[in-house]
């Protein structure tokens, strides 16, 4: 039987007896808990875990926590959010080493009662669970999680931010030993080669292959105990890793240069160790501090000062995660705001960075709306709180983005299946070398198999897709781009036709006054006012054409709203009606092309007001721009009006459809793509939903319904269209990086092998070599995060010109 614990690979103490049996074979395990956590697994018929995995798990706890204190509501809300029945949490969690534990993660837990769904990302260490409460309460997760061997906490950026420092504080501390000992032994290999040239004493030579020795062990005990570690693991489980040419080079170039010092052999290789190590793990630190970098975001404030009464100076610090809607808090200059809310009171400059990539602060006064994440600058506010912060647009944003880094692309994974592959060809290609070198004068045969070892670099090949995806993701989210599917940057480049909504995609989806035609003797300001006062019990998106502040508003009596015709009420016992002209009873005046509302009074028309809706500014240089690269472009709207030929036609849009319901769309869109065409959707509309969810790539303006969001895999944050000009040039540009990673990646390597076989690399070199093939992959990457976001152009600079104003239907009001 083997001399360590099957289950977490740690010595088994003397006198113990528990064993679990796996295929008929008793299994040796260390404790209770061991024995207990794979009786589980095996119970649950995941012994595949075993086969999989590629190192060790933990030793279980033996403390008997108290996981109930998970169990409150209010903190499951603090990393949970709701989706119908369903919460849907987000675990840190500890020990997570390799794609097998992530997998006996996911199968153990989808097998329990009330678990719908789980997906483990490995790199970020998350695991993301959706389970029901009343089948299953969230303390038993965590106690699973527990029972597996693994630590869980509720997710935050705070403790995801811990388990990254905790790992770079170890990196550096074995940094700082393998370099120290780099230096003495370097400094030591200088005389021994110039004794090998000029002559030394065998006394003092031996000095110094001993203090070298001595330098050099706690290199290699101390700071390259991972690699030996991890290689030993995925040795026992056959799943051989790129540690395991580093710990056979490491051991072997040891072990001869120990060998020589006790026998007076000819060469060490001390420096040679402490080189290696060195620059592994600067190499290895580097790539820890850009992941640092990668996903470091702004922590929000956890509490806030709540007050009673607006403008009040008195307020009691309150538990951000406590607010609820409708409370009121105090904002003060220099704070972040912690939670989404609408301004009552006070000005000052927003900045809003956070969401849209633009660092010239916005006005704030009363009745904007602001998010969490937003800086105040230079003023007093106080908000009143319109989401909680488990629903808040920040955390909203925060898990889209887990989500879209979740995605693995197909050139991820198949870069990890020839990362795996490769570290078998580089152990035989060693071999091979050390066997033909054996028999062959010109070099030395163990430093050619070492220089093998060494020189080779499978994790540039794992690191490449990884890296250039999650640079672009995060350089799109600073340009106002939200992606929740990071696949869709793979599926770009096949795009053949994008399909436009009309109303608040194409168009701004908000009416205004062009016009307004006064009858009788009546005087514009007190007409306005008065059709503004009668608008404010309109819900309708007309009525905000008529927006007036509430503090001039009118006094209304009797009002009263007819859907789809318009609103009627007594000011000053006068009646009044705004509306068609059916409802107004009124002659309609000769009709306008835009949209006609009418005021009139007991009288009779008092006024008539043609409203439009403009066509985006940024809308007529994006489609010229897509024209011109190819691709076709079409309208799909639900308006029976002929306001959508309108629009196409001063687009320039050929095909366009209208009056389409959402049933329409998607066959319309299924249709296409039966014809071979890969669609893009960019809608807002809760009709577009549907279609939404089916096109290939999907994007929603923000202004868009949950629905619609909850089914894009884009979400344009600031609602300018010519941002999907910039997702096409980022996604270009991150192809054109990986592509570039790639064949580094593979470049190198081939070149570099046969360099090392033939014995023209000495492992000095080899171990440079290896550290910054990884390091320039990633670098490489962070160019696609450095590129500044584009300088207005025309795509932003183009304005609405009265031609381009959007006519609307007649006579409708509703």
């Amino acid at each position: 039987m083997s001399l360590d614990c099957y289950h977490c690979g740690e010595p088994l103490p003397s006198g113990v007896n528990f064993h679990v049996v796996v295929n008929g074979q008793p299994k040796q395990v260390c404790c209770r808990g061991c024995q207990a956590v794979a009786e589980c697994i095996l119970s649950a018929g995941l012994d595949d875990y075993y086969r999989l995995r590629s190192s060790v798990a933990d030793t279980p706890s033996d403390s008997n926590e108290d996981f109930s204190r998970y169990d409150d509501p209010v903190l499951i809300e603090t990393f949970s959010h709701r989706e119908e029945q369903y919460w849907v949490s987000r675990f840190n969690i500890g020990g997570l080493r390799c794609a097998a534990c992530a997998w006996l993660i996911e199968h153990h837990l989808q097998g329990i009662d009330g678990v719908a769904s789980v997906t483990v990302h490995l790199q970020n260490a998350v695991a993301t669970v959706k389970w029901n409460p009343d089948c299953i309460p969230v303390s038993q997760l965590f106690r699973h999680f527990n029972t597996l061997g693994y630590q869980a906490l509720p997710w935050s950026a705070a403790n995801r931010d811990k388990q990254i420092h905790d790992e770079m504080d170890g990196l550096l501390r074995r940094l700082g030993i393998a370099g120290i000992g780099m230096m003495q032994a370097g400094m030591v290999a200088i005389g021994l080669y110039a004794g090998d040239f000029q002559g030394i004493e065998q006394s003092t030579s031996t000095l110094l292959r001993v203090f070298s020795l001595i330098v050099t062990t706690p290199v290699l005990l101390y700071s390259a105990q991972p690699f030996f570690k991890n290689a030993w693991r995925s040795l026992r489980h056959w799943h051989p890793g790129m540690d395991v040419p580093v710990s056979i080079a490491l051991a072997a170039a040891y072990l001869a240069s120990l060998l020589a010092t006790v026998r007076q052999g000819e060469h060490v290789y001390f420096d040679t160790i402490s080189m290696f190590t060195f620059f592994l793990l600067l190499s290895r630190y580097l790539q820890l501090r850009v992941s640092q970098h990668q996903h470091s975001q702004p922590c929000l404030p956890i509490s806030a000062r709540q007050i009673t009464l607006l403008g009040s100076n008195e307020f009691a610090w309150t538990p951000v995660q406590s607010l609820e809607v409708g409370d009121l808090i105090s904002i003060h200059p220099g704070e972040t705001i912690p939670i989404d809310g609408i301004i009552r009171r006070g000005q000052s400059d927003i900045e809003n960075s956070a969401f849209s990539g633009e660092f010239i602060p916005e006005q704030g006064q009363p009745g904007t709306a602001v998010m969490a994440g937003c800086g105040n600058i230079d003023g007093n506010i106080d908000l009143e709180v319109t989401a909680t912060a488990a629903n808040s647009a920040w955390t909203k944003i925060d898990q889209l983005l887990e989500q879209a880094q979740s995605n693995k692309p197909l050139a991820a994974q198949l870069a990890d299946r020839l990362s795996s592959q490769f570290v078998m060809l580089v152990l035989l290609v060693s071999g091979l070398s050390f066997a033909y070198w054996h028999n062959h004068d010109g070099g030395s045969a163990f430093l050619i198999a070492l220089s093998v070892l060494v020189v080779s670099c499978p994790c540039a090949l794992s690191l490449a897709t990884p890296a250039s995806y999650t640079a672009a993701i995060k350089a799109l989210r600073q340009n106002g781009i939200l992606l929740s599917n990071g696949r869709a940057l793979e599926q770009l480049k096949n795009i053949s036709h994008i399909i436009f909504d009309k109303t608040g995609t194409l168009t701004e989806g908000r009416p205004h006054i062009l016009a307004c035609h006064l009858f009788g003797n009546s005087n514009k300001q007190e007409i306005l006012r008065i059709a503004a006062s009668l608008e404010q019990l309109s819900q309708h998106p007309i009525a905000h054409a008529f927006a007036l502040k509430q503090e001039h508003a009118l006094e209304l009596k009797n009002g009263q709203v007819s859907s789809g015709a318009g609103v009627s009420a007594t000011i000053n016992g006068r009646e009044y009606r705004i509306g068609s002209a059916k409802f107004c009873r009124v002659e309609a005046p000769p009709i306008s092309p835009h949209l006609n509302v009418y005021l009139s009074g007991q009288d009779g028309l008092l006024a008539h007001f043609e409203l439009t809706d403009e066509i985006r500014p940024d809308a007529s240089a994006l489609i010229q721009t897509l024209d011109n690269s190819g691709l076709n472009v079409e309208v799909l709207s639900g308006d029976h009006s002929d306001q959508v030929a309108t629009v196409s036609k001063i687009l320039n849009i050929k095909n366009y459809h209208s009056g389409y319901s959402a049933a329409q769309k998607l066959d319309h869109v299924k249709q296409l793509q039966k014809q071979g065409a890969v669609v893009m959707m960019v809608g807002d509309g809760i009709n577009d939903a549907p279609v939404i969810a089916a096109a290939d790539i999907s994007v929603a303006m923000t202004s868009a319904s949950e629905l619609t969001r909850a089914q894009s895999d884009v979400i344009l944050l600031e609602n300018r269209l010519s941002a999907i000009i910039e997702l096409f040039n980022k996604a270009k540009q991150s192809r054109r990086i990986l592509l570039q990673n790639l064949t580094w990646a593979l470049l190198y390597n081939l070149i570099s092998l046969p360099l090392a076989a033939m014995g023209l690399v000495p492992p000095w070199l080899a171990a440079l070599g290896m550290s910054l093939s990884s390091l320039l992959v990633v670098f490489n990457a962070l160019r696609i995060s450095a590129t500044q976001a584009p300088q207005p152009s025309a795509l932003d600079q183009v304005q609405a010109t009265p031609s381009e104003l959007l006519p609307r239907h007649g006579g409708q009001h509703g």
